[in-house]
């Protein structure tokens, strides 16, 4: 038995092939809306990161910009309200005296404040204890070291972060293990 194959051709009319001419318009337009939507989601992603980047930014600025804590000697009197002040890092410093301090007490040389603090009264931070009196006792107290190795010692070491982490503590602790006098300068 022999079967027969018949071939029919299809003819599409006009508005038939309108239709699949708009059915692959659509298509490539969903493609295209893919990909659109894709580029967004990208886009978002990224200015989340770069807004967190700014914050991170303005963080690190603010944190530049903040007062640092000095630790010196109080030299001479300028003026009623105003002394010159030289730092442990051998910088002098032209300082506004605070009013709650007793003028008739500064005497040149001589500490304008004794802390009491010690690192015992320091909670935590035993690593940063430890870099802090190797970085700024060894060199007040044992000076000679360095200079029998032939290398100058640490002229200074900038403590820095948010308010209430123990920063001011740590250096009145240096200043109280030190005999060395804390200035807060404002």
């Amino acid at each position: 038995m022999k079967s027969s194959v018949s071939s029919t051709t299809m003819t599409t009319t006009p508005e038939e092939e309108v239709v699949v001419d708009l059915y692959e318009e659509m298509k490539s337009f969903e493609r295209q809306l893919e990909f659109v939507e894709l580029q967004e989601e990208y886009l978002k992603d990224e200015m989340r990161h770069l807004q967190r980047e700014l914050l991170r930014a303005k963080e690190e600025i603010r944190r530049i910009q903040s007062v640092p804590l000095v630790i010196g000697q109080f030299n001479e009197m300028i003026d009623a309200n105003y002394g010159i002040v030289s730092s442990t890092a051998g910088s002098n410093y032209y300082v506004r005296i605070l009013s709650t301090l007793d003028r008739e007490l500064l005497k040149p040389n001589t500490m304008t404040e004794k802390p009491k603090v010690t690192y015992k009264d320091i909670g935590g931070m035993d690593m940063q204890k430890q870099e802090v009196r190797e970085a700024i006792e060894l060199p007040l107290l044992q000076h000679h070291l360095y200079q029998q190795i032939g290398i100058d010692p640490p002229r200074g070491v900038l403590l820095y972060g948010p308010p209430g982490t123990g920063k001011t503590m740590l250096a009145k602790a240096v200043a109280n293990a030190t005999e060395a006098t804390f200035i807060s300068m404002v």
